[in-house]
């Protein structure tokens, strides 16, 4: 379990990028899933959601069955209006200490989100309020941004988007991830000591 624990704590502290690069240039969704604003980063083993475009029973679900700590990741079906997400749901997941949320569809209420500071990934927003006819699917596999994302895979998002790690890579993702930021750190260390920029990049 500590080294589980270890793992985890190294993908925490890495940029979405440098782990993307770690997993062999995979798992990375589609930039339409972009933070909604400048502070948001995430990160936490994934509670998946599917549910029709334009409703919203599961993500109310979610809020309920996912435990603290995770990240809420829903296939929305790509909806641009009826939103899968909204102020309440914030609310109340923030209290919760739910991380964050990733998902393919559009939220609203994003004062609310801010005010919150709770890390919301998506397309965008819209007004228009979805419906609760569909009670959906809680914990399967998903695909999201052009990714699979299974129940309890690794989510990471900043700034330059989200990646998502196989539960199962964790530990070899994590020390790659090590290694990928020693060789960062060091080509920054080239460019101190007057290396050319082409040098650098040739090293590496």
């Amino acid at each position: 379990m500590a080294g589980a624990e270890g793992s985890i704590a190294i993908l925490r502290s890495m940029s979405a990028a440098t782990i993307w690069e770690a997993a062999g240039k995979r798992g990375d969704m589609s930039p339409r899933i972009k933070p909604l604003f400048a502070e948001a980063r995430v990160a936490g083993p994934a509670f998946t959601v599917k549910m029709f475009p334009g409703e919203t029973l599961a993500a109310v679900r979610s809020v309920d069955a996912a435990p603290p700590g995770s990240v809420i990741v829903i296939d929305a079906g790509a909806a641009e209006r009826g939103v899968s997400w909204g102020g309440t749901a914030t609310f109340a997941a923030s209290r919760k200490g739910i991380a964050g949320l990733v998902t393919n569809g559009t939220v609203r209420d994003l004062a609310e989100i801010l005010e919150c500071k709770f890390p919301v990934f998506a397309t965008g927003t819209s007004l228009v309020a979805g419906l609760r006819g569909h009670p959906g699917w809680l914990d399967i596999p998903i695909s999201i941004g052009e990714v699979v994302v299974h129940p309890g895979d690794f989510i990471v998002g900043d700034l330059d988007g989200v990646v998502v790690v196989p539960v199962a890579q964790l530990a070899e993702v994590a020390k790659r991830a090590v290694e990928q930021r020693d060789q960062e750190v060091e080509r920054e260390k080239m460019l101190l000591r007057g290396a050319t920029l082409m040098d650098v990049l040739r090293s590496g």
